[in-house]
């Protein structure tokens, strides 16, 4: 009986354990940002410097001006330590800006795996992520 107690309690406190947020998906919170009016690229089909890689790898990853307001508006805010942590990184990515209709600017940069960051003239800085985000540039959710 000791024994069932022990495998019972070990049990439990292992499922609390994966419960606390604690697996392979950050924690998401929505971004509560208002509407767009406004949306410049500046680089597409860009490749990360710290990558090392060829620059040719990148070429294909082209975000329509569309794709990049869904993707603002779509996607979820990550902490900062997740989103180093626990998000693919790819060192293809697109980059530019974005003007709320509250007057708010701000510098956005989506990755090719669907993690981005936006910071905003307000001094904010939010760490982006769309699981959910489709485009013809993103991989299948499968691969």
């Amino acid at each position: 009986m000791v024994i069932a107690s022990l495998i019972f309690a070990v049990t439990a406190s292992a499922s609390v354990a994966t419960d606390d947020g604690s697996g392979t998906e950050p924690k998401m919170r929505q971004t509560h940002l208002p509407p767009i009016s406004k949306v410049t690229i500046r680089n597409s089909g860009a490749t990360s410097p710290a990558s090392g890689e060829s620059v040719a790898q990148c070429t294909d990853f082209k975000l329509s001006y569309q794709e990049v307001r869904e993707y603002i508006g779509k996607a979820t805010e990550v902490a900062e330590h997740d989103y180093f942590h626990m998000l693919d990184w790819s060192p293809c990515y697109a980059s530019g800006d974005v003007t709320f209709k509250n007057g708010v600017t701000g510098i956005w940069a989506i990755q090719q795996y669907r993690a981005g960051s936006l910071k905003l003239s307000n001094g904010r800085t939010l760490y982006l992520y769309c699981p959910q985000c489709q485009a013809k540039s993103f991989p299948a959710a499968d691969e």
